[in-house]
Order: C-alpha cells, then structure tokens, then sequence
C-alpha cells in the first residue's frame, strides 16, 4: 500500500542490499551522501521511493543507461566505479577487518553471458520494474551488441507472428546467453502449454546469427526462466573456456556469468591453494566443476561433491571433454556425503548457495580439520558467519580477497584461505 508521506532524508548509509539509509527507511537508487525527497511506500518493510534528487552525493555519476531507476537490473549504475569499488572493499573489511585490495571486473559494461528477459503486453520483451511492468528493451548494457541484436530479432519475430505474452497467449520468458572467450550465441525461449511456438521458423530466419535455438515449457505460475525442453535446432548448449579448460554448458545450467572475471576468481583460488601436485582436493558445491577441474591438473586428485545431479553429470562429461583423468563427482547433499564418505584432504573448497553452509558440513570440516580450507562466496554476510563457526575450531584467515563479479550493482563475491 501505498502511503504518501514525502519527506527529505539525508542518505548516510547502505543497507545489506546496497539501498540507501536514513531516517530508517531503505531508498532504492539513493547513495551515501544524498540529500534527497521521498516517500514512505512500505511502513512494515520500511521502505521508501525516491521522489527527487534535492543535492546528489559526490559518488554520483550520469547513469548511460536510459532504464536507470526504473529497471532494478543495475542499481549501483548512478555511482562511479572507483567509488563502487570502495564501498564492496569497506564491507569485506568491516566483516573480516583486512583484505587485499578489491579486483575490479575487467569489463565495467557488456561483461554478463546470461540475461533472462520477459514478456510483457504488446509484444514487449525485457526487464521488470518494481511494479512488475516490463520494460521493453531494445539495448541492454549488460549484454554484448550481438546479444542486443538476437533481443531484438526475437521481439520482431514474436510480433510477426503475433504470439502474445502468456496472459493472453503463450509467450513468457527467453533466456541468452552467449560465449565471451568462444563465439557462440544460444537462446531459450519459455513459453506456457497454451499453444506451439514456431521454433524452426526461428532458427531458419536466424541461424545466420545464432549458434543454437530451444523451446521449454513451463507449466508452473512462477515467475521462472526454465522449463520442460520440448525442441531444438543448432546447439542445445553454450560452449566456453575458462583458462584454456572447455565447458559444455547446457541450456538451463548454470555457469558463471562473468567469464573473464571468472577467469581471475580460479587464478585467485589456484594462488591461495598453493598446490605442489600431491595433494587430493575435495570441491563442496562443485556446480558443474568450474573451479574443481581447473584445480585438476595441478592436483593429484579433485573430488566434486554437487546436489544438482545434471550438474555431476555434467562435470564428468567436462573432464572428459578436456582429457582430466584425475577428476571425480558425487551426487548428493554435501552435509549427507561429507560424514558418511570420512573423507580426508588436503584441501577443501567451498563455493555454497547465498544461504551459506548446513551447520553439519562445518561440524564434520572441524572434525576432519584439513590444513587448508579455501571459501568462496557470493554473500560475505553468511560467509562471515561461516567463517565464525570455522575460527572456533582452531582456522585463523590466512588471505581475503575481495573481486567485483556484477559491476553496477552491490554484490560481492569474497574469497578466503583458512588454514590451522
């Protein structure tokens, strides 16, 4: 409900989302230093609306983006880079009380492989704003101009056929996502069960540009970017390579969505493992085994341990793909195979899901104590709890190595080496 309070504030903080504070609302695309009005939108949540900008902070910068403020796709776009930089740098320090300074992304814009896109009334195709409305986008930023242009040549081709979003009709999402250090283009297109989608026609009028075109259904009232795979034509998945190691990343299969940042992240948790190639390393959360096989070779052994079974499968067809003989996956939730396996290494990774670690996974690594834990995480708050936990059984933090993954917006992602 909406509560038309409108009031100036003086923004002297950011809140764990990376909103702006004062006066104990949080105020979406307003920054430390600001002076601004605004609205009380949510009195329980205790958010706020920016209404006007009465004096901007000195971190302020032109956004180039015309969405900015209404598509939450880059929140931070309204803050200069260096600047962003330092406010992620002085959270990791305020977590963990010293890091090496923060690694930019190599790429400030263009640097995402992945966008997912909705479809909205009138044949609009793009990002939601934060009342749901889609905003149509012939240009995004994030995205590479080829990416940019397969956007476009589905929007026209949807409105050509005259296939109307799923309220009315059958459109709903199509994900892109295209190979940044290998050429290639695939897309997803996810529609509801109300109809066929002319899928062939698609891939005949653009297969000059694009590597790989699927069809999904998704039956769920979700508002999700993936489905049951119906067809194809071309490729069923993307093909990249991260420090020289080939990945076959299927459709709906998560991967990192900065390569080339991805690509200082592996360097990063090679430096710190120091491996001397004796040493048999177990990945928890391996994913699809991004950093486990990029370790391999310099290891004696690598074990991945992943819940998503696709994703172990996919591992193993990976190694495979590369000539990695020295490469295992198990299927499973960590905290059930971790104690049953006893398993012994010389060194654990961790790279768990936002919500950070099951308390029966920390419980076990400070039974098994191995004499170097190295924890990556996209969420440094949980990670500091983590952390916490593991100091208790005798870890001190040997390293913190703070990288920007998602330029223009407030995430982090941290590495830390824990030894004992």
């Amino acid at each position: 409900m909406s509560i038309a309070m409108k009031q100036k504030i003086e923004i002297k903080g950011l809140d764990d989302r990376g909103r702006g504070v004062g006066e104990g609302l949080s105020i979406p695309f307003t920054y430390p230093g600001d002076v601004v009005e605004a609205e009380l939108i949510n009195r329980r949540k205790k958010i706020g609306r920016l209404v006007s900008i009465l004096s901007p902070s000195p971190l302020r910068q032109d956004a180039p983006c015309p969405h900015f403020g209404k598509c939450g796709g880059c929140s931070w776009q309204g803050i200069k880079y260096e600047a962003q930089l330092k406010l992620k740098e002085e959270k990791v320090k305020n977590l963990f009380g010293e890091c090496f300074p923060i690694l930019p992304s190599p790429e400030q814009y263009f640097y995402r492989n992945r966008m997912d896109y909705a479809f909205g009334p009138d044949f609009s195709l793009g990002l939601k704003d934060d009342r749901d409305q889609i905003i149509s986008l012939e240009k995004c930023l994030l995205m590479s101009e080829e990416s940019n242009q397969i956007l476009n040549r589905l929007r026209y081709f949807v409105s050509w056929k005259k296939l109307e979003n799923h309220k009315a009709g059958i459109m709903r999402h199509a994900v892109i996502r295209e190979g940044k250090n290998h050429k290639n283009y695939v897309v997803n297109i996810i529609t509801s069960d109300k109809g066929p989608f002319p899928l062939e026609e698609f891939w005949e009028k653009n297969k000059d540009f694009i590597s790989g075109a699927t069809w999904s259904i998704n039956l769920s009232p979700a508002d999700r970017s993936y489905g049951e795979i119906q067809a194809f034509f071309g490729q069923d998945a993307l093909v990249e390579t991260l420090n020289g190691i080939e990945f076959k990343i299927p459709v709906q299969s998560f991967f990192q969505t900065n390569p080339h940042q991805a690509e200082r992240l592996i360097n990063t948790v090679k430096e710190f493992a120091g491996l001397q190639g004796s040493e048999t390393v177990i990945d928890l959360y391996a994913g699809t085994g991004s950093i486990g096989l990029s370790l391999a070779r310099f290891a004696r052994k690598v074990m991945g341990i992943e819940e998503n079974i696709p994703a172990v499968e996919l591992s193993k067809e990976n190694a495979a793909r590369n000539g990695i003989n020295n490469f295992e996956a198990l299927a499973g939730k960590v905290e059930d195979l971790i104690k049953g396996l006893e398993l012994k290494a010389d060194l654990f990774i961790l790279d768990p899901p936002r919500p950070g670690i099951h308390k029966k996974v920390l419980n076990a690594l400070g039974e098994i104590k191995p004499g170097k834990i190295i924890y990556v995480s996209c969420n440094p708050i949980t990670q500091q709890n983590d952390v916490t936990v593991l100091m208790g059984f005798g870890y001190k933090i040997e390293k913190c190595q703070p990288l920007d993954m998602f330029p223009h917006t407030p995430h982090i992602e941290n590495i830390i080496l824990l030894k004992n």
